[in-house]
Formats: structure tokens, C-alpha cells, sequence
């Protein structure tokens, strides 16, 4: 018999550096995320001044209300409110005052209908004898907030195995308080259920809660959109972890595609099937966009958890290198021609800028805009390819017609591609694969201490665009050096025909080949090229 298993915490941490989400955007998140399982929102927005830099200043009244709302609207959702303080940079732990203080902090929003509170201690400087000091404060604020749930995440929150800090934290911890985890690394591409055990017991079998870095793109993932499915997540952490907590990025209705899918794995993670779950969520955020939307998505599924070369645009272009010095490069060109002419189309749906009370186009339009540069220079590429190859066409009397390259016009067309191409690659946001994108793999090293893994810090020449637009080029170049000048020939069903002066040729048959030197494009009935071309006009 098969048992369904959900985690038991599913849902989000509003924990990136750069702008917080409005108010607005909070309540929103909670009501469509709800509806797909979220039971948790944890309020911890880095650049909120008074809830790290400046987290002695008490909210005002006005502010206070709007947490009392926030904590309000989620139980009226099913979902609890968390407020989380990051008093790490200049705290005295042992200090009376400082802990007089944080105690004011707090009762307001205990008052206010708060009942989960969330203690990061994390990206301040590891120090020798910190653990027991952190524990102590962890323990004297479990007493003085007796009725209220309690987390804490660690300085040190990456890794596998057990370290100092760890074994000095977990010993000196509350046993109803849970510890955050991130996974192996910063932006864990994958998480699973060895690695958590690990890591509880590390810290004395305590119950981790995963702070879980997608589909964050905050500090230097700014010009990246984080729009695929949730994936490389072990079905097995279930029954390790109490929970998950999604850091979004800081666009609230983009995040709302993955957080979506998100929601549905941690509630059913047997059950999960990623495309279907993005679609819906796709569908859902979309609503009479869906359909532009989509493509964008495509265009922006890489992410820490998801390479390049995943991208459905990277395999299709991997399809056409694999056919392009062969017959059936017509018809791999073609398949990538109809997905970059819906990329180009997108800004019709999404513009930039954005029209008035448009939330979801306001984030996405610079994005939008990219992903039109980036197909038109695709679209000259594949016109390159086409310039640079023989074709035919037979009309339904079998007529035939067919045509070499022209050299001048391949040349102008080589030179848009370039010149396309160049624009392009001028904008920083990465649509179809980044050109130089940097990452945050912050791993533990065998003894506990922080290392950057360099090798997964950088990702480089991973744009489908460029690939495709270099396979163009060299296209071009092999062309000019080994078929230009050649006459081009046809075959029909494996047989040669004359062709005129004029380039006809009896096309009755099933199938047609032309030929230049060693370039050919195979004709099948009914098939149509990439684009009209006017060399058999």
C-alpha cells in the first residue's frame, strides 16, 4: 500500500538581500500559495534595516499593523506567520541591555498575533567559542518566549557532515527548537535525504529546517529570472527534515512559478511530476498570458539547480549541430525558428515598461525585452544557415526549382547576424543561457570550515544565442570554402535530374536531395523551408 508523505513545514522565507516584497505582494503570495499546500511564511527580508542593520529600532504602529494583517490573513489561510530578526552584525550575547532589547522587539509582534519567531545568526564571521554563546541566547529567548514557536539558523548552515560549531550549538540548543540548513552549498543544486541525515545528526538530531536558495536571485544572480519547476529535491527528505522553506527572488509574482511547483512537491513529493506542476503553475500566473508566458519560462529555466544545457532551446540547437551538415537540417532550423518567433512576440504581452497596474509585467518586461534581442539575433543565425545552403522547392505539379547560394547575399546576411548578434550580447540579463553568470557555492571543507568551490562558481559560455550563432558562421565559412562556386544538383528519389539554366528540373517523385559540393538539403512533399526564400522566387 502506498503512503503519501508531505513534509510537515512547506513554504517560504522572504529572505534575499535587495528591495522587500510590499505589503501587498505578501498577502498575495500567501493567498495563491496557500491554495497549493504553503502552510509557513517567514518574514526576513535582508534589507529590511530594522530587521537586521538597524534591528534595535522598534516597528510604529502602522507597520505593526501590517505584520498583525500579514499574521491574520495567513491563519485565516492555514498558513503561519513567522517573523524572523537577524541581530548577528553587532549583538552582545551576554549583554542584559541587548537582550532587553530584543525582547522589546519582539513582544509587539508576539502581540500583534505573531507566533513564530525566527532567530538568523547567519553571514556574520565565524569566531572561535561562538556556538555556546549563540545557544545561550537561543535558550534564554525560548524562555522568555515560552508560547511561541522558535527556529534559529546558524552561521554555519552549509554542509554535510559535523564540525565544532555544530557539535557546541546542537549540545547546547533547546530541544523544541529547529536549525536551518541550505544544503550542501549556498544554492544546493540538489538535496538529498543522506545529506540531511548528516547534517542532523551533526547537530545532536535536531529538527532541521531547510532554507532552501531557489528561486532566489539576489546578489549576484540579479540578471537572471528564476522561472523552471522545483527539481533535485529527494523525495526521501520527508522523512528527515521538519520542513522547507523557499528563499524567492525578489520579483513576487515571477517567484510565484516556481514557488508553485515548490508547494506541490513538499505536499505530495511521491506524486510530483515537474513538468505537469510547471504548466499548471505557468497557467495559473499567467492566466490570458499564459502562452507568452511560457516561453519566457523556457528561456529562463536555468538557475543554480538547473543547467544550460537543459534549456529546451540548448537541446534544439544540439539537434541542429547535429544535422546541420546533413539533409535534415531544414527541419531542426525549423522547430527553433517557431520558438524564437514566439521569444520575439513575448513583448507584445509583456512590454517594457509596463502598463499601469501590471505587477506581473513590470518584473518580467526587462526580461520580455531580452528575450526579443536574443531571437532576433538567433533568426539572423538561422537565415545565415539557409543563405549558406542549397535549396529547392517543387510545386504540386512537380515543377522543381532549385538554387545555390548567393555569395553576396550570404555575405550581408553573415553581416547581420553579426551585427545582431552584438546587440544582444550587450544586455545583461540572461535569457536562452548566461554568457558569464556567478554563483555562491559556499561548501564545507572536511574539518567545518567555509570554502567557495571556484570550479561551480562561474558559468561561461552557456548561451544557446551564441552557440547558435556561431554555428551559423562557421556554417557560412565552410560553405564559402569547399562548396561556393560548385553547380547545384538534384536528385529525386535517389536519382540525378537534369536542371536548366534556369534551375527547374522535373521534381515528380517522393522525395528531393540538392546538392552543393558536399552541402545538401533534403525536400520532403509538403515540407517548407525556415523562410520564404526569395532565390526561388
Amino acid at each position: 500500500m502506498l503512503v503519501l508523505r508531505s513534509f510537515a513545514v512547506r513554504g517560504v522565507v522572504e529572505g534575499f538581500y535587495g528591495t522587500p516584497w510590499t505589503h501587498d505582494a505578501r498577502l498575495e503570495v500567501i493567498s495563491f500559495l496557500a491554495a497549493r499546500g504553503m502552510n509557513a511564511y517567514a518574514y526576513a527580508p535582508k534589507d529590511d534595516a530594522r530587521h537586521r542593520t538597524e534591528w534595535r529600532v522598534p516597528y510604529d504602529a502602522a507597520e505593526l499593523e501590517r505584520f498583525r494583517e500579514l499574521a491574520e490573513h495567513g491563519a485565516a489561510h492555514g498558513v503561519q506567520f513567522g517573523f524572523a530578526i537577524s541581530p548577528g552584525l553587532d549583538i552582545e550575547y551576554e549583554s542584559d541591555a541587548d537582550r532587553a532589547t530584543l525582547l522589546a522587539k519582539l513582544l509587539p509582534l508576539r502581540d500583534a498575533g505573531v507566533s513564530w519567531f525566527l532567530l538568523l545568526l547567519d553571514d556574520i564571521p565565524l569566531q572561535p567559542g561562538l556556538a555556546p554563546r549563540q545557544a545561550a541566547l537561543v535558550t534564554w529567548l525560548r524562555s522568555a518566549l515560552p508560547d511561541a514557536a522558535l527556529t534559529m539558523c546558524p552561521t554555519e548552515y552549509v554542509g554535510t557532515h559535523p564540525s565544532p560549531y555544530l557539535a557546541e550549538l546542537g549540545a547546547g540548543l533547546p530541544a523544541d527548537v529547529d536549525v536551518m540548513w541550505t544544503g550542501p552549498t549556498v544554492c544546493s543544486p540538489e538535496l538529498h535525504a543522506a545529506d540531511a541525515q548528516g547534517w542532523t545528526q551533526a547537530l545532536g538530531d535536531r529538527r532541521v529546517i531547510v532554507w532552501d536558495n531557489y528561486p532566489v536571485n539576489d546578489a549576484l544572480m540579479t540578471g537572471s529570472l528564476h522561472l523552471g519547476p522545483y527539481e533535485g529535491r529527494d523525495a526521501d527528505l520527508a522523512g528527515v527534515v521538519g520542513g522547507v522553506l523557499c528563499n524567492p527572488m525578489t520579483q513576487a509574482r515571477a517567484s510565484q512559478i516556481a514557488l508553485a511547483t515548490a508547494m506541490e512537491f513538499l505536499s505530495e513529493p511521491d506524486a510530483y511530476d515537474a513538468a505537469a506542476s510547471w504548466s499548471r503553475a505557468i497557467a495559473a500566473v499567467g492566466g490570458d498570458r499564459a502562452d507568452p508566458l511560457s516561453v519566457l519560462a523556457r528561456a529562463c529555466a536555468d538557475s543554480p539547480i538547473a543547467e544550460p544545457d537543459t534549456l529546451d532551446l540548448a537541446r534544439r540547437v544540439d539537434e541542429l549541430e547535429h544535422e546541420v551538415d546533413g539533409p535534415g537540417w531544414s527541419a531542426a532550423a525549423a522547430e527553433i525558428r517557431a520558438e524564437l518567433r514566439a521569444a520575439r512576440a513575448v513583448t507584445e504581452a509583456f512590454p517594457d515598461p509596463a502598463g499601469p497596474d501590471d505587477p506581473l509585467g513590470e518584473e518580467v518586461g526587462p526580461w520580455a525585452a531580452a528575450a526579443r534581442r536574443e531571437a532576433e539575433a538567433g533568426l539572423a543565425a538561422l537565415r545565415l544557415i539557409q543563405a549558406s545552403r542549397p535549396v529547392a522547392a517543387v510545386d504540386a505539379a512537380g515543377r522543381g526549382r532549385v538554387a545555390a547560394p548567393d555569395p553576396e547575399a550570404a555575405m550581408h546576411t553573415a553581416f547581420m547576424v553579426l551585427y545582431v548578434w552584438r546587440g544582444a550580447r550587450t544586455d545583461e540579463r540572461v535569457v536562452f543561457g548566461p554568457r558569464f553568470a556567478i554563483y555562491t557555492p559556499v561548501i564545507q571543507m572536511p574539518d567545518g570550515a567555509p570554502a567557495l568551490d571556484a570550479r561551480a562558481a562561474l558559468r561561461e559560455d552557456a548561451s544557446a544565442i551564441d552557440r547558435l550563432c556561431r554555428l551559423a558562421l562557421a556554417t557560412y565559412d565552410g560553405w564559402r570554402t569547399t562548396a561556393a562556386g560548385k553547380p547545384a544538383r538534384a536528385f529525386v528519389d535517389g536519382e540525378e535530374r537534369a536542371v536548366d539554366t534556369d534551375g527547374t528540373f522535373d521534381g515528380r517523385g517522393r522525395m528531393v536531395m540538392v546538392r552543393q559540393g558536399p552541402l545538401c538539403t533534403r525536400v520532403a512533399p509538403d515540407a517548407m523551408l525556415p523562410f520564404s526564400d526569395r532565390r526561388l522566387a
